[in-house]
């Protein structure tokens, strides 16, 4: 009896997701600019993902 309550719950959850997403416009307007800025702070993550990928693989090689 639990798992059924749970799984109407989780239907009925999903379903009144999805009226609410559907209820939603269709989008910008044509003054709104579509472009993503790919600026310093895209930058910045991928340099911090580079340095803790070689101290990984400097841990690796110290390790052995």
């Amino acid at each position: 009896m639990k798992h059924i309550k749970f799984l109407i719950f989780t239907i009925v959850f999903f379903f009144a997701g999805m009226a609410t997403a559907l209820a939603q416009g269709p989008g910008f307007d044509d003054d709104v600019v579509d472009e993503v800025p790919l600026d310093g702070g895209v930058s910045a993550l991928v340099i911090a993902g580079a340095a803790y990928g070689a101290k990984k693989l400097k841990d690796m090689k110290k390790k052995k």
